[in-house]
Order: structure tokens, then C-alpha cells, then sequence
């Protein structure tokens, strides 16, 4: 298997041709590329967040998801997933974007360790650090009207709220750890932030909630 940086020379070229950092080429959207001034790896993991937003605004939906979730774990790849505006590419753009995205895909377990050895974190703890206070998500609101409910404020270590992909939009999974108890909490939210289920696992124990 090649290597992290070798992946990255080989998959920026495409960047490159999609007009990031350059001229855009027609039919592409127009998107800054990344700073300059950061390392390859670090453009590297900001491309990993462009092309999760470019291959879902391709209809790759399940390849945007993994890629979504990688580019989380990074500071730069949160920067890349809001570097895609527009209404979306034409079709010979989105084809070879979205074999790009099937090929970063298979290499999202070595990505992944990468970016948990360059952080120093496990990926469900970058994703925390990502979340500077989960607070900054979209459905922090209703996430934080259900705990209220629950009454659990005090009994919380860490939130986590990751996307997911269900019938070809997004959702919301909500992962509580709580002090007391060795498991979480987990709270499923639809796109609008409405609250669809709730449910522990491992010896956690939540009044009203079920256990699995």
C-alpha cells in the first residue's frame, strides 16, 4: 500500500485539475483551495472535506459520508467541508470526483490512523476537539432542550454529534458519554433537529431511556 504522502501527491493532482487553488475550469464550482502556507498533509486532510461536500453534491452519498467523518477528525479538513458553494458540477467533473471519493474511500483506514497519530486522539475523540463544545452544530439547540429533559447536564463527560446518510439526506447521531457508567448515551436527530430516538449502551442507565 502506498503511502499517506504519496496518496496525497497522486489525489491533489486531481485538485489541481478541478481547479482548486488555480483557475476554476468550467463546470466545476468555485471553491478557494487551501492555504498555501499549510504542509501538504494539512492540505491534504482539507482536501479530504472538499471532497466529501463535492462527491454528496455528486450523488455519492455513502463514499461523502465516510469522508464527511474523516475530515472531521482534522481542523483542516473542517475548513474543507465548508470550501464547496454552488449548485453543483457538470457531469464529467462529478465522475471523476466521484471515483476519486470511492478511492479515498478505501484507503479511510489508513487515513484515519494518520490523522489519529498526527492529533495524538482516537477518532471519536478528534471528533470532540472538532466540536469545540458541540455547541457550534446546527441541532446543539434541540440536543441540548433533550438533556435538559433528561436532566443529565451534570452527569455529561463528552458529546460527540456525527452525520450520517439516511434515504439520500443527512441525520444526526448524538453520542453522550457520561461519568458514572461505562457506555453512552446515543440520541438520533432527523435533518431538521427533531428528535427520532434514544437509547443507551453498555451499563448506562438513563431514566425513561431503553438499554441495549
Amino acid at each position: 500500500m502506498p503511502s499517506i504522502s504519496l496518496i496525497f501527491s497522486c489525489l491533489f493532482s486531481l485538485a489541481v485539475c478541478l481547479g482548486l487553488g488555480g483557475g476554476a475550469r468550467a463546470g466545476t464550482l468555485a471553491a478557494p483551495g487551501p492555504n498555501p502556507n499549510w504542509t501538504d498533509m494539512q492540505q491534504f486532510e482539507w482536501y479530504l472535506g472538499y471532497m466529501a461536500q463535492a462527491a454528496s453534491t455528486c450523488g455519492t452519498y455513502n463514499e461523502s459520508a465516510v469522508l464527511r467523518q474523516l475530515a472531521r477528525m482534522s481542523p483542516f479538513g473542517s475548513i474543507g467541508l465548508g470550501s464547496v458553494t454552488g449548485d453543483g458540477f457538470a457531469g464529467p467533473v462529478c465522475g471523476r470526483i466521484n471515483n476519486e471519493a470511492k478511492e479515498l474511500v478505501a484507503d479511510a483506514d489508513k487515513i484515519r490512523a494518520y490523522i489519529e497519530a498526527t492529533y495524538g486522539c482516537t477518532a471519536e475523540e478528534c471528533y470532540g476537539q472538532r466540536m469545540v463544545a458541540w455547541k457550534s452544530h446546527s441541532c446543539a439547540g434541540s440536543l441540548t432542550e433533550y438533556l435538559a429533559r433528561r436532566q443529565i447536564e451534570s452527569q455529561i463527560s463528552a458529546v460527540t454529534i456525527n452525520d450520517v446518510i439516511s434515504g439520500g439526506h443527512w441525520d444526526y447521531h448524538a453520542r453522550i458519554r457520561l461519568k458514572s457508567c461505562d457506555g453512552s448515551l446515543y440520541v438520533e436527530m432527523k435533518q431538521s433537529c427533531r428528535v427520532e430516538r434514544d437509547y443507551t449502551r453498555g451499563d448506562c442507565e438513563v431514566a425513561g431511556v431503553d438499554g441495549f
